[in-house]
């Protein structure tokens, strides 16, 4: 499996990236993996007209030299076995275990690893703590074994950590303080795990304030534009968590009481979830037995927030969506055959289909009582998109029910234009 990821770095930064790909390289080579092959280009140059790290504007803008730099390498498979996952046990609060687990890109973990709660070892067999397994696969029988990592050099009768480390390997990972702010004169934590209730009401309130980004959407965002800052949430999380001295007001959150009970229902939501082999969602439910937050998952716990927030929002369209239909049913309008004449309406709905009679469009429109009607056109005298409003004429050529809902099929449907603000406010509230 060949791997390719890219990454703009400051030019002075080049010397502690290739540093850190020759060490993995020496191990590469060690295992008789294909090293590394690192590469630049696209000679650059960047302006913060703020300090990275204090905010302050600077009378003159810092220029930054930059380079892309470009990384390809192959995920190795060892006498036909892959890696599939790294599993890490950690205690809870409430004196149990779970297990949780750092998959491989596209790799499918099965239920039985999902569920764990202790770490085995196929290998082996022996019944011991252990802290630590991978999960391979065979490239040819598909069968799974969990070794533990004290006998994995044993299982493959070599020492495979340069190739556990390349197959599990992220390259924004390899180089990830190069572009954070502590390059810039911040500085980190080694704090092992965070409490859970402090990750929900800290992300609530970074949210308040910025809004959601994901990291790998900040790192996109960040690419994708010149003298782009963007930091995601859990980077906010963090650096609330991890103040340095100086750090500016700006930067800095105050939970509030509503951002606690967002929080608390947060953890409600996610206690009563079942993951149902969906990895996010099993590595949340088990943070959650854990008690507390390790590091390394910071960012699932911060996604946990956002991720209800918009199963509220769908939750409160589709009960308005189903209040409004319950309290304004649609019913059939006038007789088969009838010209129905000054219907005032918003288009809900339009898609073409494609007939050996040319291209149709199905329209869809509701009336202000919540009336559906619908009607197939294949002419070009009018057009229209979702949320037009328009005034149309149309004769009834059958009723239907679709879905339990009641709908007029019109033909020979003519439209006048009819802008929204001609529309009274109660007429279309339910629309």
């Amino acid at each position: 499996m060949i791997i390719k990821d890219s990454i703009d770095i400051p030019v002075y930064k080049k010397s502690y990236l290739r540093k850190a790909i020759d060490k993995i390289n020496r191990k590469a080579v060690k295992m008789g993996c294909a090293p590394i092959s690192l590469t630049f280009d696209n000679a650059h140059v960047i302006e913060y007209p703020e300090h990275p790290v204090t905010g302050a504007v600077l009378v003159n803008p810092l220029k930054i030299e930059m380079e892309t730099a470009h990384l390809h390498y192959i995920i190795p498979i060892i006498e036909g076995w892959e890696l599939i996952a790294k599993l890490d046990i950690y205690n809870t609060i409430h004196g149990g275990t779970e297990v949780l687990i750092s998959a491989v890109p596209d790799k499918e973990i099965p239920v039985e690893y999902q569920n764990a709660t202790t770490i085995q070892c196929d290998h082996c067999g022996w019944d011991r703590n252990r802290n630590h397994s991978i999960l391979l696969r065979h490239t040819i029988t598909k069968e799974y074994k969990e070794v533990g990592s004290t006998c994995v050099k044993d299982f493959f009768g070599l020492d495979p950590k340069g190739y556990m480390y390349m197959a599990s390997i992220k390259f924004d990972s390899i180089i990830g303080e190069i572009n954070e702010e502590k390059s810039f004169g911040g500085s980190g934590s080694d704090t092992y795990g965070y409490d859970l209730n402090d990750i929900l009401s800290l992300s609530s309130a970074c949210i308040a304030k910025w809004g959601w980004l994901s990291k790998s959407k900040a790192y996109q965002l960040n690419q994708k534009y010149e003298n782009a800052h963007y930091e995601s949430t859990a980077s906010h999380v963090f650096e609330n968590l991890n103040p340095w001295p100086k750090m500016p007001e700006a930067d800095k959150v105050s939970v509030e009481s509503e951002d606690v009970e967002l929080a608390k229902k947060t953890l409600e939501h996610f206690s009563n979830i079942d993951p149902n082999g969906n990895d996010y969602l099993l590595n949340i439910t088990k943070i959650i037995k854990i008690g507390y937050v390790p590091e390394k998952y910071l960012g699932y716990a911060c996604s946990m927030v956002s991720s209800y927030m918009r199963e509220m929002d769908k939750k409160e369209a589709v009960e308005a969506k189903e209040k409004s239909e319950d309290s304004n049913p649609s019913e059939f309008q006038g007789e088969v055959g009838e010209r129905l004449k000054g219907i005032r309406v918003v288009c809900t709905y339009s898609r073409e289909f494609e007939n050996e009679f040319g291209m149709n469009t199905l329209y869809a429109f509701k009336d202000a009582l919540g009336n559906v009607y619908k009607t197939f056109y294949s002419g070009n005298s009018w057009s229209l998109d979702v949320d037009d409003t328009v005034i149309i004429d149309g004769t009834v050529k059958k009723h239907n029910t679709y879905n339990g809902k009641k709908e007029t099929m019109l033909n020979r449907v003519s439209v006048k234009d009819a802008p929204e603000e001609t529309f009274t406010v109660d007429e279309f509230a339910v629309a």
